[in-house]
């Protein structure tokens, strides 16, 4: 039972194969996210830049405890994002008094559903380059 509450709540629409290919490979990305941090917890000095100028150079320094925000931050979106996924947020914002606007509803219903699929995945997406940044400035 709670399994399935579980793979209902990362995958709110099973029937629709993009959704769950772009879920696992969200969950695969995450995972190799949280991998690459600890990998470059150990890899890095115990100061590290924190945040960089438009520029490339770093004008902030701070303790290595900050890479792992690195996980926290597109764990929470993940999440987040997922449980919006998992209500009736969607369907209730496009629904309409008019019975002849039904179909419109639903298209802009799944569009917006398949943009916070892309905005999941991006959001990871875009913090497992910061991490492999991080490595990269490591070496």
């Amino acid at each position: 039972m709670e399994v399935n509450r579980i793979k209902s709540f990362f995958f709110p629409d099973p029937q629709s194969k993009r959704y769950v290919t772009l879920t696992y490979i969200t969950i695969y990305m995450l995972a190799l996210l949280i991998a690459g941090v600890i990998y470059v917890w150990y890899h890095v000095p115990d100061i590290i830049p924190i945040h960089f100028s438009l520029g490339g150079k770093p004008d902030i320094y701070g303790s290595k405890k900050h890479i792992w925000e690195l996980i926290f931050v597109p764990v929470v979106i993940f999440l987040v994002i997922s449980a919006i996924l998992q209500s009736n947020l969607i369907k209730k914002t496009f629904r309409s008094n008019y019975p002849d606007n039904s179909k419109h509803e639903r298209v802009y219903a799944e569009e917006s559903k398949w943009i916070l699929y892309l905005l999941r995945a991006g959001v990871v997406l875009v913090f497992c380059a910061i991490t492999a940044t991080a490595y990269f400035q490591s070496i």
